[in-house]
């Protein structure tokens, strides 16, 4: 671990914040770019991303709903919560209608996808209209304990749709094994951002600090992990290195961003107390590697077409 816990030279964290809001207003219209060089098919690879995208929803959802609570960085954490939510409505009526600028081609018919999309839509809403309605710096424990108390079933629901998506839109033909865990590792990085920013706030906010720590514990190891893989490659399961520069750097990046914040998991992990300069710092530079994550599986997604 590194001892630099300072962003890099020339980035401040209000420069951070606003290519923060950038990312969040632009994310699912990033995943449809690698779309346009494929249109002779009806976007099955764009239909599995997108699906994804819900399971990193469902953990930044809480994320920025706790952070909201909490009173860390306001504007930003109810841009991100409310936007999310809107994001969630935008995934749904792609999958099931399709969105050329997705990628999309033609609404979705199958009927067990189709029955996977309604119990999603069912459980999904009511904790996202309660999300939506949370305060401002309110410090209420038990809005945000039930928010979290939905973050596995959430996940869960989501899951199931990728698994459901997956198996009815790969194509084992256009899509290699290596290319495809490549895709799926840095899918889970994304994933992974989004619940550790999560576990950070919960614990700091005195929140399920038992189970959020353990989850914080177990999420930094698979990061650190993954990332180490999909930097360096690992021969032993498969895992190539990155086949482009522009993948490359953008990995390069996510390692500074992650170096930086190392010092302040290890204090949280340890129980020490994150001031609230420090959670605003956690809160960006999570959505930060989230965002360098999705631009990541882009590339590795259009890379994999070529």
């Amino acid at each position: 671990m590194s001892d630099n816990s300072s962003p890099r030279p020339g980035t401040g964290f209000a420069t951070v914040a606003k290519a923060t809001m950038a990312f969040v207003l632009g994310l699912t219209l990033a995943t449809g770019t690698s779309a346009q060089t494929i249109r002779q098919d009806v976007g099955g690879s764009e239909r599995i991303n997108l699906a994804g995208q819900l399971g990193t929803l469902s953990q930044r959802i809480i994320a920025s709903a706790c952070n909201l609570d909490a009173g860390i960085s306001v504007v930003e954490s109810n841009a991100v919560l409310q936007i999310s939510a809107d994001q969630f409505g935008r995934i749904r009526e792609a999958l099931l209608y399709g969105n050329r600028g997705f990628g999309i081609l033609g609404e979705e018919a199958r009927p067990r996808t189709l029955q996977v999309i309604g119990d999603l839509n069912t459980s999904w809403t009511p904790l996202l209209d309660r999300a939506v309605d949370t305060q401002v710096a309110a410090a209420d424990a038990a809005q945000i304990a039930t928010l979290a108390n939905q973050s596995d079933p959430l996940l869960g629901s989501a899951n199931i749709l990728v698994s459901e998506i997956t198996g009815q839109y790969a194509d084992p033909v256009a899509l290699l094994h290596a290319d495809a865990l490549l895709i799926d590792l840095a899918a889970r990085q994304r994933l992974l951002s989004a619940k550790m920013s999560k576990d950070v706030c919960l614990i700091a906010s005195g929140i399920n600090t038992t189970e959020a720590r353990e989850e914080l514990q177990s999420s930094i190891k698979l990061f650190d992990d993954t990332l180490s893989a999909l930097r360096n490659g690992l021969d032993s399961v498969g895992v190539r290195p990155p086949p482009t520069d522009q993948i490359a750097d953008g990995l390069q990046f996510v390692v500074e961003e992650w170096t930086a914040i190392q010092p302040y998991l290890d204090q949280s992990l340890a129980g020490e107390t994150l001031d609230n300069d420090t959670r605003q710092k956690l809160f960006f530079a999570f959505l930060g590697m989230e965002a360098r994550m999705n631009n990541v599986v882009v590339m590795y997604n259009k890379n994999s077409k070529l």
